[in-house]
């Protein structure tokens, strides 16, 4: 037998019939496949997102930088009363919920919080983090869940339709009536006089590009009460005959009780 370079034992020399093998394509498959995974994941809602936010801007900063907005000196009158530093320990200022606790007082200047107390808040927002994440997530499956159940399925008279219709122990809503299940639609044409069949395929439910497509709407800007004045305004025209008078222009009328 006449011995070739295709046909000697341990040639390296290929022949250029054999197509070569390509395993550089085997990447980018799974590439796309984890950009279908993360595509799929949904989007993180406003609470989670600011839960998220204070818990890194703890972490982050040290504690003694003051708010570059200058905080808010409305002492819980004007906004709710924060629910993690309601009160500086060192100068005793009220704090609202614009008063954020990575921030020094805007008063003091002095930490609002020890680096035992940060690291307790820091843990317990990584745990309401998590629960608010676990509670959207059942939220968002008993919703789709009740999508699929209204949705339903077209009813057939096959033998195999009327036992998956017979929902026994370990069966659910889901294997019984998948969401992009093909269903076939009988339909009478009135001038022909002939019954056409067509199949239907609902539109899947994609709750993360619905939200996607939604606009973002800004944060409203709060109205923050401005740093008090170091010197007290009084009035400078003092009367000797009314020295209580009200000099600041309410026009308050004095009604002894017998008179009420």
């Amino acid at each position: 037998m006449h011995h070739t370079a295709w046909t000697k034992k341990g040639s390296s020399l290929p022949s250029d019939r054999i197509p070569p093998k390509v395993q550089a394509q085997a990447a980018p498959s799974k590439a796309k496949g984890k950009q279908k995974q993360n595509d799929s994941t949904p989007p993180k809602s406003k609470e989670v997102r600011a839960l998220e936010k204070l818990r890194d801007d703890l972490r982050k900063t040290s504690g003694q930088d003051k708010d570059p907005k200058g905080g808010c000196f409305c002492q819980a009158r004007m906004h709710t009363l924060s629910p993690y530093t309601p009160i500086c320990r060192a100068c005793g200022l009220i704090l609202c919920e614009l008063n954020l606790p990575h921030f020094a007082c805007p008063h003091c200047g002095n930490a609002l919080l020890t680096s035992a107390a940060r690291d307790s808040l820091v843990e317990s927002l990584s745990a309401k983090v998590d629960e608010t994440l676990a509670k959207e997530e059942e939220e968002r499956q008993r919703a789709i869940q009740a999508a699929r159940n209204a949705e339903g399925a077209f009813p057939t008279l096959s033998a195999a339709a009327s036992r998956a219709g017979t929902r026994g122990p370990g069966s659910d809503a889901q294997t019984s009536h998948p969401v992009n299940q093909t269903h076939k639609v009988l339909s009478l044409d009135s001038k022909t006089r002939k019954v056409k069949v067509s199949s239907y395929t609902p539109p899947a439910i994609s709750r993360a590009a619905s939200a996607e497509r939604a606009p973002k709407q800004a944060e409203p800007e709060h109205k923050r009460v401005p740093t008090p004045p170091i010197e007290v305004v009084c009035s400078s025209a003092a009367n000797s005959q009314r020295p209580w008078a009200n000099t600041r222009g309410l026009n308050a009328t004095y009604v002894p009780p017998s008179r009420a």
